[in-house]
């Protein structure tokens, strides 16, 4: 009894299942999701483009400001060349009221210019005119201080606030540098939301034209549509060999670290036929991008397994989308070197970059960085020579 129920026990757990199988319908929410997040990437460059335009005014309120200051300082120089030369015009009369001022401090003079009158009211009168003479001085003095103090504030104030809106400037037009950046990433990204959008609209359009139901499992309807197997693989080109490995590697682009998601195979002029290494369905094209050009991905069985195969850094795309293709279809031609150059920035010359990767691209996963998580070495897994060895058939 006990060996019964431990086989019933292991045959349960050897029954494939997917607890999370995804349907056609399943596949609509998919597509909502990617254009929420298309909408959510316009927003945000939408914001971006607001906030860049509001930086700009207020750098031309700012620089307006530093205009007018300038005029300000302009004025304020003058105004002290002016009280400058007023002050050297009025040093005689300066001179008088410093001596006024040394008599109001206890000179003799003083004494004797009062005690000098000849009656009360002559006394008072000279004492009058002595207080006005130390009122006028003190006027006067204080009257060139102040003029002075303050054309000086106002001068360091401009100066200084120049310097001050200079450098909210500066910062300001950093920020639209940044803005600017992040434009350009919010556009790669809605790119390539649009391109997943696009992608998976076709293979849902695809999928229902051949007659897959909304709540079938579409890894079952897909095995159905796609029942090919292969039982090996065969080599991309007639001819070449492999210049690049599958594997960690200095960019010959950028000099920098960088893991190489495929195997580069050269030797071939731009224009060599490249075919589909396994039998399947052309489930992804990607057209003249700037990393990468154009490129082909063939959804196949090999071995009962299922593979996406990549070949990127094409001159030509002879294929369509969910066509079925054959190890004898041509799905391009060798790209990569001049005949690209126009729109292709990662390649050094003329080349096939062939990826490998488990599962199906459009059905198991949908986006780019799930497809790298899939990566595997194509060099290995077909059986091409080592790096720098030709081979002459496929």
């Amino acid at each position: 009894m006990k060996k019964k129920v431990l086989v019933l026990f292991l045959l349960i757990l050897l029954i494939p299942f997917n607890v999370h199988a995804e349907t056609i319908a399943q596949k609509r929410k998919d597509i909502a999701n990617l254009k929420a997040k298309y909408q959510a990437q316009q927003n945000a460059k939408k914001n971006a483009q607001n906030n860049i335009s509001s930086d700009k005014q207020s750098i031309k309120n700012k620089e307006s400001e530093i205009n007018s200051n300038q005029q300000k300082l302009t004025d304020a120089e003058n105004e002290s060349a002016e009280l400058t030369k007023e002050i050297a015009d009025g040093k005689k009369e300066i001179s008088n009221i410093m001596e006024a001022y040394q008599v109001a401090q206890g000179d003799n003079v003083y004494l004797e210019y009062v005690f000098e009158a000849t009656s009360y009211e002559d006394l008072v009168y000279r004492y009058a005119v002595m207080e006005q003479v130390m009122s006028y001085m003190k006027d006067k003095i204080n009257g060139y201080e102040d003029k002075i103090k303050k054309n000086d504030e106002l001068i360091v104030y401009i100066k200084d606030r120049k310097v001050e809106l200079d450098n909210q400037i500066n910062s300001l037009n950093d920020e639209i540098d940044g803005l600017y950046d992040d434009i350009k990433s919010y556009d790669k990204y809605a790119n390539d939301i649009a391109s997943d959008i696009r992608d998976a609209e076709g293979f849902l359009q695809y999928m229902v034209n051949m007659g897959c139901k909304e709540t079938e499992e579409l890894n079952a309807c897909q095995a159905r549509v796609n029942s090919t197997n292969n039982y090996g693989w065969i080599k991309p080109l007639v001819k070449g060999k492999v210049t690049s490995y599958f594997a960690n590697r200095i960019s010959p682009i950028t000099g920098k670290p960088e893991f190489h998601s495929g195997t580069d195979i050269g030797g071939n002029p731009e224009g060599t036929p490249v075919y589909a290494i396994a039998s399947g369905t052309v489930c992804k094209i990607v057209r003249k991008s700037s990393c990468g050009g154009n490129q082909v991905y063939v959804c196949s069985y090999v071995n009962g397994k299922k593979y996406t195969t990549c070949y990127m850094h094409l001159l030509a795309i002879n294929v369509s989308l969910y066509q079925t293709v054959y190890t004898s279809t041509a799905v391009g031609t060798v790209g990569g070197g001049k005949g690209t150059s126009g729109w292709e920035t990662c390649s050094t010359g003329a080349h096939l970059h062939l990826g490998l990767g488990t599962g199906w691209y459009g059905s198991d996963y949908t986006t780019y960085t799930q497809w790298k998580a899939h990566l595997i070495d194509a060099r290995t897994t077909i059986g091409m020579p080592a790096r720098g060895v030709w081979w002459y058939s496929r």
